[in-house]
């Protein structure tokens, strides 16, 4: 029996998040604050953002409301029609937040809302609550 090395051992795949943002601050920042725990990938606006979700295969998606080209809204409503994508959580950023919009992009579908300004634990710690229940996908 040959005696496994360390090269044999499986290697741990990093989770896949997509963030949408036409900021390229943001974008940047996020990025930053993200690459450390998972691979990310970024986008500037919603329809940008479909087709890197088509070749990514992103396990979570973190996208702005408010764009140019597709919203965060008309984003979401894509990605859920599409079955290859309508499993993907989707968390809403966005700079107004009050409790009324919140619960409307629950309802609208959004796994979660994150208010901007983004701090750095909290975006890590939703994002990776949101793909606990998601862990085993393929």
């Amino acid at each position: 029996m040959a005696k496994s090395t360390k090269s044999e051992q499986p290697v741990s795949v990093r989770r896949r998040v997509l963030i949408i943002d036409d900021d390229h601050d943001i974008l940047d920042l996020l990025e930053i604050i993200l690459y450390q725990h998972f691979e990310v990938a970024t986008a500037l606006n919603g329809f940008e953002a479909l087709k890197i979700a088509g070749l990514f295969k992103p396990d979570l998606i973190l996208t702005d409301i408010m764009m140019p080209v597709m919203d965060g809204i008309k984003l979401l409503n894509t990605l859920k029609k599409q079955p290859e994508t309508a499993a993907i959580p989707v968390i809403a950023a966005t700079a107004f937040i009050k409790e009324h919009s919140v619960k409307s992009l629950l309802n609208l579908g959004f796994a979660a809302v994150v208010s901007k300004p983004f701090e750095r634990n909290t975006v890590i710690t939703l994002i990776r609550e949101k793909l606990s229940p998601h862990e085993n996908r393929a």
